[in-house]
């Protein structure tokens, strides 16, 4: 990562970043929907994860507390997701019932956006009051209510770094100025000021107004993540599906987590002990 960018960075941190300030419904450019969909986003429980978090994701799926994990113990993790989308207990997930569980999650999130933006509590959310949170989050930060984010108003030791990155950079920007690149740095470089920050907000006011009538309400934040639904949607019956007949069969949500635990097991001899482990995780007591 360029030093440019790590100070941007720093600095929009210390703002508070927009998507933080701004629209805590989405994240990343997709709908929040929490632990509805990040449950099998990869098929399991992130467990090619640091070796530490591994540890701690293995310890707690060892139910009985006996040193082993045992395929039912590792799959068990995976009921409660199931359930969320079997709603009628038949022991599949349809298409009707995983759209039925993202409309639930999408209503709450739109429940909560509405009550945290929606000051006078008609319904719908001005722009002014989208912008009121980014107002209060940058003045909390602003210590000097000069009107800007800057290094003076950073904990010291982040000043410090930045501070360091900004003469690194003065000087390389000093050998490429021929071709402008010392003007464009000190561009990005600027102070982060409350007027940048309205306007990203006012760029993601404008995104999730989708009828353009001023006013951000259910139907528009609806409108906002259908295409995102939809696609999660597809995206869910690709990856689990594995007969292609628009159903999802517990056997066929537990197949990618029972190879992560086949790979896991590395003896093959049906549990997963402290032996499986990475050298580095042993006689830690992670199974114990």
């Amino acid at each position: 990562m360029s030093r440019k960018v790590l100070v941007i960075a720093g600095v929009l941190l210390a703002a508070g970043s927009i998507a933080a300030v701004s629209a805590p419904l989405f994240r990343g450019g997709h709908m929040r929907h929490g632990a509805l969909f990040g449950d099998f986003a990869e098929g399991g429980y992130g467990l090619a994860a640091h070796p530490v978090r591994l540890g701690e994701r293995l310890k707690a799926m060892d139910a009985d507390k006996d040193g082993t994990i045992t395929l039912e113990e590792f799959l068990a993790r995976r009921d409660p997701a199931f359930a969320r989308f079997d709603k009628n207990k038949d022991g599949v997930i349809d298409r009707a019932e995983f759209d039925a569980a993202a409309k639930e999650s999408t209503d709450y999130w739109t429940r909560r956006f509405l009550k945290r933006f929606d000051a006078d509590k008609d319904g719908k959310v001005s722009k002014e009051e989208f912008a009121r949170f980014a107002r209060e989050r940058f003045a909390w930060r602003d210590l000097d209510d000069d009107g800007r984010i800057g290094l003076e108003d950073m904990p010291p030791g982040v000043r410090d770094r930045i501070g360091r990155w900004l003469r690194r950079g003065q000087d390389d920007a000093g050998k490429d100025a021929k071709d402008g690149a010392a003007a464009k740095e000190a561009q990005e470089r600027r102070p982060f000021t409350l007027e940048r920050l309205l306007g990203r907000v006012d760029r993601r006011f404008t995104r999730l107004d989708r009828n353009g009538d001023g006013f951000i309400d259910a139907a528009d934040l609806e409108a906002s993540v259908a295409e995102r639904n939809a696609y999660a949607a597809r995206r869910f019956f690709k990856r689990f599906d594995a007969d292609g007949d628009g159903k999802v069969t517990r056997a066929e949500f537990d197949r990618r987590a029972g190879q992560r635990f086949a790979d896991l097991d590395l003896d093959g001899d049906g549990k997963i002990t402290e032996a499986d482990l990475p050298p580095m995780m042993r006689g830690r007591g992670l199974l114990r």
